[in-house]
């Protein structure tokens, strides 16, 4: 009990770090089918997340070293199917017909191992039927591959890692694996008739993204902008082998590679970019758009966001040079221009996320709209 105890608090150790990195492509996964990220389906996802985690460490954990393992001289595998029935009567002092005997009889490791392997696979086979919608053939035969997955895992050694397998690659295993699996199952049959549908939980997503969230527009600009970044920093590497980079080509290939993703890229794929075009989002304007809007539009955002306050601190920057600004004056000035930029950002995301007009908005015209609807 010790060791399980051991597992699921490394389990829990690990699951924070494992959840970052898993939550950005969740994210984009999710805007990108449902157009909105569900609250309910986030809990059902990181709580089977965290299973799986807990699932793996308790079949590899406590670790042991790799000479205890290369002492070992016991059999590490039991293909006799159940084994553990004969084990249980021969290790306890069960008796069928003598209920004082049960009680006992639980205690023995040979009883809550296996009890604990058909607890093991329960959440997977509920996750299977009631999230993923399996039938009872698919849920039977995910469950066996899941535990085949296990018991590999400990017949290698850790793939190998170990000189031998340092567990008992066991066919008892497999088999109430897999009958967890199925229990599961049937518990997944039950919450169906309780809890809401996978489909209600889908439509629910779908009718929530009509309105466009601001995190939604965010990433989809993050999207755009990350590509253009690094297409921008390809070509400038490149050109840096060939000796052919300078400070006027790199800028004016900050232009051009803008130029095309925020204006070419709109025009070619009919008001969308490529950050708009895969979570499912297109400009909204009651006029015939052509390249020169996009050109305005993103301009005004540019202009708001990046190279307003730019343009503040190169003239401030300016006038210390020309000693128009002391040098404690020109530490104040930075300090207004990043709290004047932070209050523009804040103010900016507040009319995002209450579904207000931006500046750049009203001047052009232009809005965002979901196109998940449409499909």
């Amino acid at each position: 009990m010790q060791a399980f105890s051991y597992s699921i608090q490394t389990a829990f150790i690990f699951f924070p770090v494992l959840a970052f990195l898993f939550t950005m492509p969740y994210i984009l996964y999710t805007y990108h089918k449902y157009g909105s990220v569900s609250f309910y389906r986030s809990i059902i996802v990181y709580a089977f997340l965290l299973y799986l985690i807990s699932a793996y460490f308790l079949i590899i954990l406590p670790l042991p070293s790799k000479e205890f393992v290369a002492g070992l001289t016991r059999p590490n595998y039991n293909l006799i199917p159940f084994q553990f029935i004969q084990d249980i009567f021969y290790k306890t002092n069960l008796e069928l017909s003598d209920f004082a005997t049960y009680f006992p009889a639980l205690k023995a490791p040979v009883v809550y191992e296996a009890i604990f392997n058909i607890f093991l696979t329960i959440p997977f086979g509920l996750f299977l039927h009631y999230y993923l919608k399996c039938n009872f053939r698919k849920t039977f035969f995910y469950s066996f591959c899941f535990s085949l997955f296990f018991e590999l895992t400990q017949l290698t050694g850790l793939y190998y890692i170990y000189p031998r397998g340092y567990r008992t690659f066991d066919v008892d295993d497999l088999i109430l694996n897999t009958f967890g699996g199925v229990v599961g199952f049937v518990i997944g049959a039950i919450l169906l008739r309780i809890l809401p549908t996978r489909d209600e939980i889908d439509q629910k997503s779908i009718e929530k993204s009509k309105v466009v969230s601001v995190s939604r527009r965010i990433l989809s600009f993050g999207i755009d902008f990350i590509l253009a970044i690094f297409t921008i920093l390809g070509i400038s590497y490149f050109l840096k082998k060939l000796n052919l980079l300078s400070i006027p080509v790199f800028f004016g290939f900050i232009v051009i590679v803008s130029l095309f993703y925020f204006v070419i890229v709109p025009v070619l794929l009919k008001k969308k970019t490529i950050g708009m075009k895969y979570l499912n989002l297109e400009f909204d304007s009651k006029k015939n758009l052509k390249w020169y809007h996009y050109f305005f539009y993103y301009f005004l955002l540019f202009m708001e966001f990046f190279l307003l306050p730019l343009i503040c601190l190169f003239v401030g920057y300016v006038f210390h040079y020309k000693e128009i600004l002391s040098q404690t004056n020109f530490h104040y000035y930075v300090i207004v221009v990043l709290a004047g930029t932070s209050l523009l950002y804040i103010l900016t995301f507040l009319k995002q996320l209450f579904h207000m007009e931006t500046l750049y908005q009203i001047i052009t015209k232009m809005h965002i709209k979901s196109t998940l609807q449409e499909k």
